[in-house]
């Protein structure tokens, strides 16, 4: 079976313990159910390249990842910020046929969701927002 980055960098999450410590199984995909609790993390991906050559595709297609870090406190998304990036930022691993070859981080940004301003059903929340680029090997016929 080959799984694709998106679900191996989540398995990652959710097996770190230091990730665990804040989040327990708080990772989502998308969108986040009506009964999560805070902190959690959100991801989605963002956009997928992939190049070919005169011999066809390469296999080697490029996704950028991004991840929300929320909390109910600043100081608490900002912790869970800093173990995502210390987890993720320049990881390289193999995980049930897919294979992250260069996982970096490419922005970060410090958000406050205010759900009177905003219409969202979420309460009070600040986020830190990441974006990494992944080069992963795809699945070959």
């Amino acid at each position: 079976m080959i799984i694709s980055p998106e679900r191996h960098i989540h398995l990652r999450l959710t097996a770190s313990p230091r990730v665990a410590r804040l989040v327990g199984f708080g990772v989502y995909s998308i969108a986040v159910p009506k009964d999560a609790a805070f902190p959690l993390i959100v991801y989605k991906r963002a956009s997928i390249g992939r190049e070919t050559s005169l011999g066809g595709p390469i296999y080697v297609p490029e996704v950028s990842l991004q991840f929300g870090c929320w909390a109910r406190d600043y100081d608490s998304a900002r912790e869970l910020g800093d173990e995502v990036r210390l987890l993720l930022d320049g990881y390289i691993g193999t995980l049930a046929n897919a294979t992250i070859q260069d996982m970096r981080l490419i922005s970060e940004v410090d958000d406050f969701l205010e759900p009177t301003v905003q219409g969202s059903q979420l309460p009070a929340a600040y986020e830190i927002r990441q974006m990494y680029r992944v080069r992963w090997q795809d699945a070959t016929i």
